[in-house]
C-alpha cells in the first residue's frame, strides 16, 4: 500500500499553474525526496496534503483512503517558515501541540522531554522560545511534527539554519522515525539531500519531471565526468580531442568531463593507446543537481 497517492492532482492561483496535472505514490516505509527548486510548486502540494488548500481537480489519498479533515492528526508537518509561539517555554508548547494531537497529559509530556533530550536541548526546557537560536528553533519545530508519531510526517526544508553538526542530528532523527513507522516525506530545493532518500520526485513548474529510485536514477544517468590518476606528466584535454569537453588538473590527477554521448571507457582506451602512464581510473558520480539540470534542459526525465 502507498502511504500517498495523488490522482489528476491541480492547483491554478488565477493564471498561474502552481501545480499541473499530477499523479505520484508515495510507498509506505520510506523517505521519500520531493525535490525542485523554489517556486516548482512542492510547497502547494504539501498544503493540499494537508488540508491547508483545496486541489482545484483530482484525488488525494491517505493509506489508501480518500484523505479527509479527520486525517489531521495523522500527520506531522515542520514548515518551512517558523510557526512557534515566541512566548510560551519550550516544554509547554511541546505539551501544548501534543495536546492538540490527541495525546494524553502523561504521555504528552514523557515523550517531550524524550524528545528534548535526544536533540539535545533538555537545558533549555524552561526556557521561552525566543530565548532559542534559529537553529535550536528548528529542533522543536522537528519535535512538534514528530512526537504524536504520525502516519506521514512531511518535512520542508527541514536543514534551513543548521549547522553540519545538527544536520547529521536531523538526518538521524529522521531515519529514527522512518524506522519506526512514520512515512517521511522531505522537501526541499538542496538537491544534495537525496542521499537521505530512497526514493524521490523531481518537480519543476508545477509537473514532476523525474522520479524513482535514488540508486536507479544515478545509474541511468550516469556522469559526464571521469578522474583520472597519471603517474607521471598527465595527459591534457588536447589529447582527448573530441572526447572531452574540459581537464581540471591537480597534481598528477585530472577530472575530465567527456562530451555528450562519451562513455568512460572511450577515454580510458584513448589514454591507454597512447601509451599514458594511468595508474588509476573512475567515473565521478553524478550529482541529482546535475541530472535535474539535464533533465529540465534536454526532456530527459521518465516516471517509473
Amino acid at each position: 500500500m502507498d502511504a500517498l497517492t495523488y490522482s489528476q492532482v491541480k492547483k491554478s492561483f488565477g493564471d498561474v499553474a502552481a501545480v499541473k496535472p499530477l499523479d505520484l505514490a508515495i510507498p509506505e516505509g520510506n523517505i521519500f525526496g520531493l525535490l525542485g527548486p523554489n517556486g516548482a510548486g512542492k510547497t502547494t502540494l504539501i498544503r493540499m496534503t494537508l488540508g491547508i488548500i483545496l486541489p482545484d481537480a483530482g484525488t488525494i489519498q491517505l493509506l489508501g483512503k480518500p484523505r479527509d479533515v479527520k486525517d489531521r492528526s495523522s500527520f506531522g508537518y515542520l514548515p518551512e517558515e517558523r510557526g512557534l509561539y515566541p512566548k510560551m517555554k519550550i516544554l509547554d508548547l511541546l505539551i501544548f501541540f501534543g495536546k492538540l494531537r490527541g495525546l494524553s497529559t502523561a504521555e504528552d509530556k514523557s515523550r517531550a522531554v524524550t524528545g528534548l533530550k535526544r536533540v539535545e536541548l533538555s537545558a533549555w526546557a524552561e526556557k521561552k522560545v525566543e530565548e532559542l537560536s534559529k537553529g535550536m528553533q528548528q529542533k522543536i519545530q522537528l519535535l512538534v511534527a514528530l512526537l504524536h508519531r504520525p502516519k506521514v510526517a512531511i518535512l520542508d526544508e527541514p536543514f534551513s539554519g543548521l549547522d553540519p553538526v545538527n544536520v547529521d542530528l536531523f538526518k538521524e532523527v529522521i531515519r529514527e522515525t522512518r524506522d519506526s513507522g512514520t512515512n517521511v516525506v522531505l522537501s526541499t530545493h538542496q538537491m544534495e539531500q537525496e542521499a537521505l532518500c530512497e526514493q524521490i520526485a523531481l518537480v519543476n513548474k508545477g509537473e514532476i519531471v523525474l522520479r524513482g529510485h535514488v540508486d536507479e536514477i544515478r545509474r541511468q544517468y550516469g556522469s559526464r565526468e571521469v578522474r583520472v590518476a597519471f603517474g607521471s606528466e598527465p595527459a591534457t584535454d588536447g589529447l582527448l580531442s573530441g572526447l572531452v569537453e574540459s581537464a581540471n588538473v591537480d597534481g598528477r590527477e585530472v577530472r575530465y568531463r567527456m562530451r555528450e554521448g562519451v562513455k568512460g571507457r572511450d577515454v580510458a582506451s584513448k589514454l591507454i593507446q597512447a601509451g599514458c602512464d594511468v595508474t588509476g581510473f573512475s567515473e565521478a558520480q553524478a550529482s541529482m543537481h546535475e541530472i535535474f539540470v539535464r533533465v529540465v534542459k534536454g526532456g530527459e526525465g521518465h516516471a517509473n
